[in-house]
């Protein structure tokens, strides 16, 4: 089964594996997971790339990642995966462990009433990390050319802030303030030059949760994470191409999952709720966010 439809009384979301669309999908290509569609009655245009996806499971990093001998970076793209519908609003995806870096996972996603999707994903290292200690995950969500391309977020001060980087590869990804170190990899090492993993603005997050305004600005994506020092908030100006109808770039809005220390035999948790509805001012974002993890 290559996709599942699910839907509340105001979304529509396909969450798909990583075969491509057929018929009712033509546009979706091969080697992009997760969440295929999102619509809503506010906003019937899919908010993502259509070629493409969203919470879209990209990259599984050690300190190999992106170096010489660090091989497939886009690893999660190519593993076959099983989708399952486990119930009239929740679908799982699975893959077996991966080739290189002994990686198996578990994603479920859920639909709630009215306007929520939420990500359970567990994972299992069969293997220690090739180079280094620490191990991590990268979704990414393709924007469809969003008018307003920045991510916003909390400061340590508790103040609104965006994200807007300059290129694909600078300044492109915060860290909570109290990560002791913004760095990925082995400072001797050569990494090759284009990762967000790699690419670090000064500026720190106070809450993990992330928003931006997808299409003409009218509605809000909002990213809620369940925890805050192994989470690290993304956004590529460029990551999703071109929109030539546009005449515009589609944005990447992305979060990792860093564990510091990771051995063989480590099992990983990490829980994310998407909110998609109409926007209405800052002022409600923190409640949706509390409400959330009082849920949790």
């Amino acid at each position: 089964m290559a996709y599942v439809t699910l839907r509340t009384s105001q979304l529509c979301a396909v969450v798909g594996d990583n075969e491509a669309g057929d018929s009712a999908h033509p546009q979706h290509r091969a080697g992009y997971n997760g969440l295929w569609s999102l619509t809503s009655t506010q906003a019937p245009r899919n908010c993502f790339v259509p070629a493409v996806a969203g919470l879209n499971l990209e990259h599984f990093m050690d300190e190999l990642f992106m170096s010489e001998e660090g091989g497939d970076i886009f690893e999660p793209r190519h593993l076959p995966m099983t989708l399952e519908r486990v119930s009239e609003r929740e679908a799982r995806l699975h893959h077996g462990p991966s080739p290189l870096t002994g990686v198996e996972s578990w994603t479920i996603f859920a639909l709630a009433e009215p306007c929520f999707v939420d990500l359970d994903f567990r994972a299992t290292l069969h293997r220690p990390p090739r180079a280094g200690q620490r191990f991590g995950f990268f979704w990414a969500s393709y924007l469809d050319a969003p008018e307003a391309p920045a991510l916003h977020f909390l400061d340590p001060q508790g103040r609104w802030a965006s994200l807007s980087a300059d290129a694909h590869g600078s300044g492109n990804t915060l860290c909570h303030h109290s990560a002791p170190s913004a760095s990925w990899g082995d400072p001797v090492r050569h990494y090759r030059h284009g990762s967000l993993t790699h690419a670090f603005s000064q500026r720190r997050f106070g809450l993990p949760l992330i928003y931006g305004r997808p299409g003409e600005g009218g509605m809000l994506w909002l990213l809620l994470l369940d925890q805050e020092g192994p989470v690290r908030m993304c956004m590529s100006p460029s990551g999703g191409g071109t929109c030539p109808e546009r005449c515009t770039y589609n944005p990447a809005w992305d979060f990792q999952y860093i564990a510091d220390r990771a051995s063989a035999g480590q099992e990983f948790r990490c829980r994310a709720r998407l909110v998609y509805k109409p926007y209405q001012g800052r002022g409600e974002i923190l409640d949706l966010y509390y409400t959330w993890k009082a849920h949790l």
